[in-house]
């Protein structure tokens, strides 16, 4: 599997007031939270799970009405996007390659006399807005600015799956974001600073995030993200995910599984992936954490953190170093 010069940036959960406030214990028994702050615009407050590998999942709740992360505002409580990130291509440049690799990734075919015909029935509508400048101060005083890089969608491109509301109900966000720093990373993920990263599940950093689509839309969502990622999928012969290899932003933290870290585009397989589909949209479905084994048993372990609801689609993902 070919590896991306883009790395998971963060991931993004939606908590109700209740929860965020008092964590529920698949989340306070697994993870060591730390306090983040309220958003510019004062609609929006986060914590913050920081894992060792420079990943975070970010903690959000609305305090008001959401006005700057409107794309976000319909979503129900639980996983809402994830993020990418590259120290190798800045966001300009990542914007740059994005945008060549998506044009690109639509067939254009002469048919000789009959003229020129556009092959858009795998035209998802899917492009990218420019770099937007972010920053805020901390409480050290220390200055952090970023670009953030988000996705256009064109609800009127042919290849849209349909009807909007079965795939779409709240908003749609089926591909993923761009997070890049300017500042050191280390100032706004401080993932190496005292024990933020230390948590009782033994987590060390994100080793998927699986993106469920339509059968149908399979190849052209695989075209879309081998744009978004730079790299061509490896194919699960008995699965049918389609594997985007990525790299990391701390490659030492996960050396024994490196070469496993990747995004899965994954075809709704079953009721469960029906019903998220139906209730939350096209997306982001699962993130899987990796943390090493330490009981001596070679088989690898794959653990929800809750039952049902919010944790369930939070695994983790437990091996031998």
């Amino acid at each position: 599997m070919s590896t991306s010069v883009y790395s998971h940036d963060h991931v993004v959960l939606l908590l109700d007031t209740p929860d965020f406030e008092s964590p529920p214990a698949w989340l306070a028994d697994n993870f060591n939270i730390i306090e983040g702050g309220t958003h510019a615009g004062g609609s929006s407050r986060n914590k913050l799970i920081i894992l060792a590998d420079g990943t975070y999942i970010e903690l959000i709740n609305w305090i008001t009405k959401p006005s700057e992360f409107f794309d976000w505002a319909g979503k129900p409580p639980g996983l809402l996007d994830f993020a990418l990130t590259s120290a190798q291509a800045s966001a300009h440049e990542t914007y740059q390659a994005v945008s060549e690799r998506l044009a690109a990734s639509i067939k254009t075919t002469s048919s000789g006399a009959q003229g020129v015909t556009d092959d858009s029935s795998e035209d998802l509508g899917i492009s990218y807005k420019t770099p937007l400048a972010g920053g805020r101060k901390r409480k050290d005083g220390k200055d952090v600015s970023w670009f953030v890089t988000k996705p256009r969608f064109n609800p009127e491109a042919s290849g849209v799956p349909s009807p909007a509301q079965s795939y779409f109900p709240n908003g749609r966000l089926d591909a993923p974001f761009f997070c890049h720093d300017v500042s050191d990373r280390d100032l706004r993920v401080p993932y190496q600073e005292g024990d933020v990263t230390k948590h009782p599940c033994g987590a060390l950093g994100v080793l998927s995030v699986r993106v469920v689509v339509p059968q149908a839309q399979l190849d052209a969502y695989g075209k879309v993200y081998a744009a978004v990622t730079g790299v061509q999928p490896q194919k699960d012969p008995t699965t049918g995910f389609l594997r985007f290899g990525l790299g990391a932003v701390d490659s030492a933290s996960l050396k024994p599984i490196q070469s496993q870290v990747n995004i899965e585009v994954a075809p709704i397989a079953n009721p469960e992936d029906e019903n998220w589909v139906k209730e939350r949209g096209l997306g982001i479905r699962e993130v899987r954490l990796w943390g090493p084994k330490s009981d001596g048993v070679a088989q690898t372990e794959e653990i929800p953190l809750d039952k049902s609801g919010i944790g369930a689609s939070v695994i983790l993902v437990k091996s031998q170093t």
